[in-house]
């Protein structure tokens, strides 16, 4: 099989966006032939460091962009803008891509215009050649991604095209114009001739499966990297409790003043523990005026937008991570929010604070270990009362063995073959109804120098 990865999220950009295909493309072209086709800033500028195997990179320069967002330079200037004025500028952001991005070949993350003629001509000339066994993975967000599937496939029937949803296009959280039925039926209709369609929550592929009335696959996100860690428990200082927070905040759906609540509670209860807190992201500003509110400022560490590698590191020094999964009004949404963090954090054998809904479909999951906690936003003083139970221990003891096997489950690795084997059950699907021409085995068509 020879895969071409539509992907306008560069494995060169520090996002949380840009690693889901990195990594399935890495295990991927192990085996098989493998392109990624993918958006750059011009510069040749590497932001992370990444790791995509033996896949060839096609990196298709932006027509245009208002700021290049992973620039320490931009940074600086982001982190300055007041906070009521960042949340208001979020929320208008997401109700206008939502409507723009279905015309237009943009992205947020710095006003990115993608050229659509370059992506289509360079898809293109790498199917014309032996379509036969071309699988073409396409992957929203952004919207135009689908639209190459689309004509593709409606040019090459023959090829094998895999719509990817790594966020939903319809009910977004954070867009109410989203909740129209035009951007339900929009990806219905776009999806439409797509031989795969997947999604990376239970509840996306419930929801896609309703509203489309065709089979979804679910394939989640995930990590890559085995960490290494002793399995004796995680040695602190008794009375302190340092708590680590790396991401990202949205306006109404994921925000920090719940818990920062429940922080200034437990610092008043017991004046004498020394808690700290790490945040490591884009919104500086937000959280340094919600700990400014409460008179916490001091528990504070603000390092700002830094590269993956320093985040982790960060990571590692913390006692606990604390995961802001939903804060919405809509508990129905929210249970089926799992960001792309989520992985990251259950393979670095810490104990994790979750703020989402009770029923967030990845509960059972997080809480195995038998440490990590799932709490709704309005339990504030719950999550106080845990922080300081926590914080009175001297070691930190995780379920090793439960936790690792939900590592296991969510390896990049292991996901790339789940890929490999839902095109194997719909390429013999299309054999069996006589509707798809004959294909040579996988196995055929693997690289000699499988790994």
């Amino acid at each position: 099989m020879n895969f071409i990865i539509v992907s306008p999220h560069s494995p060169k950009w520090n996002n949380i966006g840009s690693i889901r295909w990195e990594k399935i493309a890495k295990y991927l072209s192990y085996h098989y032939q493998t392109t990624m086709v993918t958006s750059s800033f011009g510069n040749g500028d590497i932001y992370r460091h990444f790791d995509i195997g033996e896949t060839e990179l096609i990196e298709i320069p932006l027509k245009y962009y208002k700021t290049n967002r992973y620039a320490n330079e931009s940074q600086v200037s982001r982190q300055k803008r007041k906070g009521f004025m960042i949340d208001y500028i979020k929320a208008a952001k997401a109700e206008l891509i939502s409507v723009l991005e279905r015309t237009f070949p943009i992205s947020p993350g710095g006003m990115l215009y993608h050229d659509f003629k370059k992506y289509y001509e360079e898809v293109e000339q790498r199917i014309s050649k032996d379509e036969l066994f071309t699988v073409l993975i396409t992957t929203y967000n952004p919207w135009f991604s689908l639209k190459i599937g689309n004509l593709m496939k409606k040019k090459y029937n023959s090829l094998l095209w895999v719509a990817d949803f790594r966020d939903p296009s319809f009910s977004q959280h954070g867009s109410k114009i989203s909740r129209i039925p035009f951007f339900k039926n929009s990806t219905c209709r776009k999806i439409k001739y797509a031989d795969i369609v997947t999604v990376v929550t239970e509840q996306m592929k419930n929801e896609y499966e309703t509203s489309c009335k065709r089979k979804i696959f679910y394939l989640p996100n995930g990590f890559d990297k085995k960490i290494t860690v002793q399995k004796e428990p995680c040695k602190k200082e008794k009375h302190s409790l340092h708590i680590a927070y790396t991401g990202s905040l949205y306006p109404n759906t994921r925000d920090i003043s719940y818990f920062v609540n429940s922080l200034k509670y437990a610092h008043n209860l017991h004046k004498s523990i020394a808690f700290k807190f790490s945040y490591v992201g884009k919104d500086t500003q937000k959280v340094k005026d919600e700990f400014e509110k409460r008179g916490i400022e001091k528990i504070l560490q603000n390092f700002g937008f830094v590269r993956h590698e320093e985040a982790l590191q960060i990571q590692r020094t913390a006692d606990v991570l604390l995961l802001i999964g939903y804060t919405g009004d809509d508990p129905k949404e929210g249970r089926g929010i799992r960001t792309g963090k989520v992985y990251e954090y259950l393979a670095s054998y810490k104990p994790i604070i979750v703020i989402a809904p009770k029923d967030w479909e990845m509960k059972k999951e997080v809480e195995c270990d038998r440490i990590s906690k799932v709490f709704e936003k309005t339990e504030i003083k719950k999550i106080a009362e845990y922080l300081i139970k926590l914080a009175n221990m001297d070691k930190l003891e995780i379920d090793y063995e439960k936790r690792e096997n939900i590592i296991n489950k969510y390896s990049y690795k292991n996901i790339a073959n789940n890929l490999v084997e839902i095109i194997n059950e719909v390429q013999r699907s299309r054999i069996n109804e006589n509707t798809f021409p004959h294909r040579s085995s996988s196995t055929d068509n693997q690289r000699s120098d499988s790994k």
